[in-house]
């Protein structure tokens, strides 16, 4: 039996289904006229502020469907922009605006793969799948744009100040070892699909960062998505830091995957992207009620007047960007 594809759909079959299958909006959503229409509408009548983030995810550039999943790809697309939501402190993802640019030859199959984990992955954060667009394209590409609320003031990444502590979510280095182990496509060891799953399916740090915001000042906050080193980078604009390398958390699993190979270990803690953990700053005044708030989060420096400085065993070590580049 020949597959069905998105070409036997159409373009309005296809909005057709995404709206059948949407998920149902609840009252604290206000929504005044929902997907279907020329545009979304909703009732902002509170005074807390909107915040709007955005994210692109494009096959063979951050993600293969010989790796990943439909189900796969839904998920991490939604989640990356959780992970934007949730850095901005007090916050509350809400509209999710899907752009789907996809090749004719798709299959349909894929396709409600595709939707249904979207669908389930904005159910899990109570988010009201609002609206979009398809058009058809050489290579899979997905767009979500993601209004959420912040009931405080949004903390950026600009306001950390002389003395602040230097905090992180998680481990950091298991997305980088994971898509290195996917790309050489070998029989895989347990821990190996633990490093691979890290990179397939992130996790956003939404509740995290509702938790410590509403327990204390934030200075400034950002996340993991480019890699620790560059979120250092745009938490230090215009200040510096001192970085303990070894206070920098890995998972066990990435120890035995480089074999205690240091160079090869902080290369991916501090250069690979895509794990969506958070980088933050607090008044040194907080930081045992945070350790005792959050057992999972771990101090690796501070912010001073002068340059950011990576020490390795209480000596300054020469840390030159050796991530991925976009262009």
């Amino acid at each position: 039996m020949k597959t069905k594809t998105i070409e036997n759909l159409g373009e309005f079959g296809l909005i057709d289904f995404i709206k059948k299958h949407n998920t149902k909006p609840k009252k604290h959503h206000n929504i005044c006229l929902d997907i279907g229409d020329d545009c979304f509408s909703f009732n902002p009548h509170t005074k807390s502020k909107y915040i709007v983030t955005t994210d692109i995810l494009i096959e063979n550039i951050h993600f293969k469907r010989e790796w990943a999943t439909a189900k796969q790809i839904g998920q991490k697309a939604i989640e990356v922009n959780v992970s934007d939501i949730a850095s901005m402190g007090n916050t509350k993802p809400l509209y999710a605006f899907i752009s789907l640019g996809i090749p004719k030859n798709t299959s349909i199959d894929f396709v409600k793969q595709l939707f249904s984990s979207i669908k389930s992955t904005c159910d899990k954060y109570d988010i009201h799948l609002s609206g979009g667009d398809t058009v058809c394209a050489k290579d899979i590409t997905i767009s979500v744009t993601l209004i959420g609320i912040c009931y405080d003031k949004p903390i950026s990444r600009t306001g950390a100040k002389n003395g602040d502590l230097i905090f992180v979510s998680g481990t950091f280095g298991d997305s980088c070892a994971g898509l290195e182990i996917l790309s050489k496509r070998k029989s895989l060891k347990d821990y190996e699909r633990n490093l691979i799953k890290k990179h397939l399916v992130p996790q956003a740090r939404l509740k995290e960062a509702n938790l410590i915001s509403k327990n204390m000042t934030v200075t400034s906050m950002t996340d993991s998505s480019d890699g620790l080193f560059k979120s250092i980078e745009l938490l230090t604009e215009n200040k510096g830091a001192v970085i303990n390398m070894e206070k920098i958390p890995l998972s066990q699993n990435l120890i035995k995957y480089t074999n205690k190979d240091y160079n090869k270990l902080y290369n991916c803690a501090l250069f690979g992207g895509e794990e969506f953990e958070l980088v933050f700053t607090i008044n040194k005044k907080d930081k045992t009620k945070l350790e005792k708030l959050l057992p999972n989060v771990t101090c690796i420096g501070y912010i001073n007047n002068g340059k950011v400085t990576y020490l390795q065993n209480g000596k300054p070590k020469k840390v030159k960007y050796n991530g991925y580049k976009h262009f």
